[in-house]
């Protein structure tokens, strides 16, 4: 008994000070975890160990949604359930005059916070390419087309000087297979879940990238953006290499119109911020990040 304790607690240990890296322990082993404390005695609890006292007192979760539906988790203080999001029908809109153009891409990383192992992490699951480009702040080089958003799409059509226009969204597909340098055809998109997913190498096994959350600021002669939250699975690398695991990571992004002032061709300038989360359970704390990383970006078409 005493073993089978000391297991336990380790496992606890681990996930709360683990963070992202430290889910090589899947969320069904921490749930039977807990229930085998409870089995031992109920001597030993999470929240009377690691939490801080104030989480002693929450209130219990709910079993039910708003709607009466049944749901594994509605809300956690600033939590974010990534099991279990709320269906996504809208897409990250560009001005309709970019549909069927191809642009040249050219981003930086300008400042990282925190945790530099999760964020740099992050950064290559997103789809970084050349691990300097984020250790030593080089420039990435790669392409991007835009087409037009599909016919339904919730709020494509925007007004601009009188006219009601479709919007451009991007061929994430395409981005992603010039970034990372994987042919197009091998990347699955799923455009109902709003996930792609990759396979770098096989030594690393496939990513799967899933918007779980978006919001966005449809396109204006200010500017434009989008807030996406990401579902990230994929191996939790080293001796646990062969398990996979939850991350979470907030994509944030600002745009500007303009030309470039040698050539006079259009350009978009912008900056990306991304935050990672720490995930327990399938919840992630959105309102703690454990890392920052910012990036200056130019699209300049072609």
């Amino acid at each position: 008994t005493e073993n089978r304790m000391m297991i336990i607690v380790s496992l606890l240990i681990c996930s709360y000070y683990g963070g992202v890296d430290a889910l090589s322990v899947s969320s069904r082993a921490r749930r039977d975890a807990l229930q085998n404390i409870s089995a031992i005695g109920g001597v030993f609890t999470s929240t009377s160990i690691f939490l801080p006292q104030a989480s002693q007192a929450a209130n219990p979760l709910p079993l039910q949604s708003s709607s009466g539906a049944p749901v594994r988790i509605e809300e956690l203080g600033s939590g974010l359930d990534l099991l279990s999001p709320k269906p996504i029908t809208s897409e990250v809109y560009y001005a309709s005059s970019m549909t069927d153009t191809k642009w040249k891409v050219q981003r930086v990383v300008t400042s990282v916070e925190g945790n530099l192992e999760q964020s740099a992490l992050a950064w290559k699951l997103l789809g970084g390419s050349d691990e300097k480009a984020f250790t030593s702040k080089l420039t990435e080089v790669y392409e991007a087309d835009f087409i037009a958003a599909p016919e339904g799409t919730k709020d494509a059509a925007y007004t601009f000087e009188g006219k009601t226009l479709q919007s451009a969204i991007l061929d994430r597909s395409l981005e992603l297979s010039s970034r990372i340098g994987v042919d197009k055809g091998s990347i699955q998109l799923d455009t109902q879940n709003n996930s792609i997913e990759y396979t770098r190498n096989n030594n690393e096994g496939p990513v799967n990238l899933t918007v779980v959350s978006r919001k966005i600021e449809p396109p204006t002669e200010s500017g434009f953006g989008s807030d996406e939250v990401y579902r990230i699975l994929s191996s939790a690398g080293g001796i646990f290499a062969g398990t996979n695991v939850f991350r979470c990571a907030r994509v944030r992004r600002r745009f500007r119109r303009g030309f470039d002032e040698s050539t006079g061709k259009r350009i978009l300038d912008g900056i990306e911020i991304v935050t990672t989360h720490r995930v327990m359970d399938g919840v992630a704390g959105i309102e703690m990040p454990t890392s920052t990383c910012k990036t200056r970006l130019r699209y300049t078409q072609l």
